[in-house]
């Protein structure tokens, strides 16, 4: 429970957490005297710093906490035979703090790495399948919780598989990678944006309506459409949109409704937007009626 507390935190509230740690083991350390070791807990904040916060802070919690621990030993009544060895054992406690810092934070940086390599497509960067999933599922809790709606955009590229076989896939790679990078600059940031496999790629927008995720839409299959046309490849886009006004009672019987939509442009032609509400099973509008945009 704090772990996570901790992760939702702001640097300067990271930092300060720290700070007030090490101060408070500081005094801690010099009202029990030289009797009581307290060197791991100065560790603590210090991991914290490293794993949460930025190597700067991290640096800097680590000099406060070698010097108020200096700090606590000299006023504490602890006799050295010389003068220098408090100095000394500061920054060999400082070197130690550093190192920690060091090899927590590297291994924060894999792990964050390793995290986004299992949640992403290796070959676009969007979010893979099992991420989208996961992600609608919890918006579809939220729908159930708050009541505010999320549409899904179901997107395809026609004629994809005809460019792949005559130009080859390294051209076909390029196409899908350009596709999610117009995606991304022309979303908003909340939005999410997967690839769902193949040609196929989703956008799940959260707590919108249908009309703004439409407008969003129409903006990215346009600058997807300018960008294509440059290439002069005959590649157009067919989409389905769905609104979720009501919980669907799953995350494939979401996904499946965008996916349908989807393909009912396929057969009407192709090149086109398609959208609907969906307001329950009761009141789920005809998909082979719904009018093409």
């Amino acid at each position: 429970m704090i772990l996570r507390l901790l992760e939702g935190q702001s640097q300067r509230i990271i930092f300060l957490i720290c700070l007030v740690s090490v101060t408070f083991i500081g005094v801690a350390d010099y009202v029990t005297g030289t009797e009581i070791s307290f060197s791991l807990f100065y560790i603590v904040p210090i991991a914290i710093a490293a794993w949460y916060s930025t190597q700067r802070i991290c640096i800097t919690i680590s000099a406060i906490a070698a010097l108020i621990w200096l700090i606590a030993e000299r006023t504490s009544g602890h006799q050295f035979s010389h003068i220098a060895i408090p100095y000394w054992n500061m920054f060999v406690r400082l070197g130690t703090f550093l190192i920690i810092a060091y090899l927590l934070s590297e291994l924060r940086h894999k792990l964050r790495k390793e995290e986004e390599r299992a949640n992403t497509d290796p070959l676009t960067g969007a979010f893979n399948c099992r991420t989208f999933y996961e992600l609608v599922e919890k918006e579809i809790q939220r729908l159930r919780r708050y009541n505010h709606p999320f549409t899904i955009a179901y997107i395809d590229i026609d004629n994809f598989k005809m460019v792949n076989d005559r130009y080859g896939h390294m051209l076909g790679d390029a196409i899908l990678q350009k596709i999610v990078l117009i995606i991304k600059e022309n979303k908003r940031e909340t939005d999410i944006a997967a690839r769902l496999g193949g040609d196929e790629f989703a956008i799940m927008f959260l707590e919108t309506g249908l009309h703004d995720a439409v407008n969003v839409v129409r903006k990215i299959v346009a600058c997807m459409h300018d960008k294509m046309g440059q290439t002069e490849l005959p590649v157009t886009f067919s989409v389905g949109v769905v609104t979720y006004e009501v919980a669907p009672n799953e995350v494939n019987q979401a996904l499946k409704l965008a996916d349908d939509l989807m393909y009912s442009v396929k057969k009407k032609g192709k090149n086109a937007i398609a959208h609907i509400v969906w307001k329950g099973d009761a009141a789920c509008p005809d998909i082979k009626n719904v009018s093409i945009q």
